[in-house]
């Protein structure tokens, strides 16, 4: 069984949304918030916001973290 969790940055603009998220194969939400927190993101029950929506535009900006090799679950 495989999963994946994407957050994506809740920030609205006035004319559109920001595009910013972060792929994880997460197994819960909140193991894909924790590891989206330490790489910059500002993550909750309030919303999900991208590092430079976050206010830290000096954290990394990934797309994807692998969190589970294959063969160590």
């Amino acid at each position: 069984m495989s999963a994946r969790i994407t957050l994506h940055c809740d920030r609205l603009w006035q004319y559109g949304g920001c595009t910013g998220q972060l792929m994880t194969d997460a197994l819960s939400i909140e193991e894909a918030r924790t590891v989206a927190e330490q790489r910059g993101w500002r993550a909750g029950r309030s919303g999900d916001f991208c590092p430079t929506c976050s206010g830290r535009p000096d954290a990394a900006v990934l797309a994807a973290v692998h969190l589970h090799p294959e063969g160590s679950r």
